[in-house]
């Protein structure tokens, strides 16, 4: 009966979106928003963009990208110069001159590890004072489980009725920074909704960019699916770092035990890495332990496994201290190179970023820290350097925090002739060890630290 009312409405929000007539607004433009605005974009949709932000607004409507991904910059000025895509920074005009509005605020956490939704309370306050008759309302932000129902749904009910006057699903991103246009359209989606009508209209709008499978649920499980699955990334991260600290203790190379383990066909084991980063995994365990007007539930293992890759900054911070007594120095004294303040490979990101513990620290120890990324200007508090191979010359250690391939590229012997004393603590294993202890390099790692064997 739902499917037959709505396509049976003369102006129904079905056939504007069959026929991609339909307005499509998108608040929040950031690395969920942006990339989903201009592949709505790309199929034919014409977008408005808003964001708090007016510098940002500024440099979309120059057709300039604030941030690094993967052909985002191309689609950005191909739509800006079209028409296709433009902003708007007064959120009332933007929503009253849409049919669709997709909600990609960030919903992070406090200091004392606690969902912070003012961002998204913010955006419910401004449409609960506007009529979204025919309209849809989609929100794409991580949620605590109960947000949608407690927050969203009875602000839009106070001057409309969700599922008679307007539509409102919730849709979690499943994207990763550097690949989002790509995940976008090939990556399941997952819609949660309490009436059949929302459902049947927002999986006819997802159908225009997604060419994967897309999933119809209840609210509840659709806010809790998308924490579950970067919770259980999470603590496989944990499990790879600890077993990478038993590696050290026990003197064997953690690499060498993985290509060993994963040649089981029913085991996967991840590899230890300087800590987790970015907007997610760092956050998401503790909006699931978190429910939306309830008390925090208890878990072990989840709660366990933030400690153990909280720590392993310190960890790294602990590896440059005892390779810099091996060189009868104290750490006041020593000079690092640090390569990469971006939390992952190949992105602009610095969210979480393993670096910052550890920059940060190491300089309030009184090191000198000089920081060398490609992708971004943040050095949380060390010298940016642009002759990286000065630095080199005059550093104590080199440590890679992130596997940008530009780094990937370096040419061990060079670093071994400028190095007065070669030492690497290679926390993403971009290295050949061997290779690199063969030419008289202290190399170490998480879940490796034997000493080199010298020429």
């Amino acid at each position: 009966m739902a499917r037959k009312f709505i396509m049976s409405y003369s102006d129904s929000l079905v056939k504007r979106i069959s026929s991609k007539d339909a307005k499509i607004c998108v608040v929040g433009l950031g690395q969920v928003g942006l990339p989903t605005a201009l592949t709505f974009c790309e199929s034919g949709f014409d977008v408005i963009g808003h964001d708090i932000n007016k510098d940002l607004l500024e440099k979309l409507n120059s057709g300039i990208s604030p941030f690094k991904e993967s052909s985002l910059e191309g689609l950005l000025e191909t739509n800006v110069k079209t028409n296709r895509f433009h902003t708007e920074n007064h959120i009332v005009k933007a929503v009253e001159n849409s049919d669709i509005i997709i909600v990609c605020v960030p919903t992070p956490i406090t200091e004392d590890a606690r969902p912070d939704l003012t961002s998204l309370s913010s955006v419910c306050d401004s449409l609960s004072q506007i009529s979204l008759k025919g309209k849809m309302v989609i929100i794409e932000s991580s949620i605590p489980p109960g947000t949608f129902e407690r927050l969203v749904f009875t602000a839009l009910n106070k001057k409309n009725h969700v599922g008679t006057d307007c539509w409102a699903v919730f849709v979690p991103e499943r994207l990763a920074p550097g690949q989002a246009i790509t995940e976008i359209r090939t990556t399941p989606r997952v819609i949660g909704c309490i009436d059949e009508d929302s459902g049947l209209i927002a999986k006819s709008l997802y159908e225009k960019i997604v060419d994967s499978e897309i999933l119809v649920t209840s609210i509840k499980v659709a806010e809790i699916s998308k924490l579950v699955e970067n919770t259980f990334r999470d603590v496989n991260v944990a499990l790879a770092n600890e077993v990478g600290l038993i590696c050290e203790k026990y003197g064997i190379d953690v690499k060498e035990l993985l290509n060993i383990c994963n040649s089981h066909p029913r085991v996967n084991l991840l590899h230890p890495g300087p800590g987790v980063g970015g907007p997610c995994l760092p956050k998401d365990p503790y909006l699931l332990l978190n429910p939306e007007g309830s008390d925090p539930i208890q878990s072990k293992i989840i709660l366990e496994a933030r400690k153990i890759n909280d720590y392993m900054p310190i960890h790294v911070i602990d590896l440059i201290s005892n390779a810099i007594k091996e060189q009868n120095k104290r750490l006041e004294e020593a000079t690092i190179t640090v390569l990469g303040v971006a939390y992952k490979a190949n992105v602009s990101d610095t969210r979480f970023s393993p670096s910052k513990e550890i920059i940060t620290n190491l300089v309030k120890k009184g090191c000198s820290v000089f920081v060398h990324d490609p992708l971004t200007k943040e050095n949380f508090g060390g010298q940016t350097v642009s002759d990286l191979w000065n630095a080199v010359s005059q550093s104590d250690i080199l440590v890679i925090v992130t596997d940008h391939d530009e780094f990937k590229k370096f040419d061990l012997e060079k670093i071994q002739k400028t190095m007065k004393v070669p030492t690497i603590i290679d926390t993403r294993r971009i290295f050949d060890r061997k290779e690199a202890e063969n030419l008289g390099i202290k190399y170490l790692a998480i879940g490796y630290t034997k000493k080199p064997k010298h020429k």
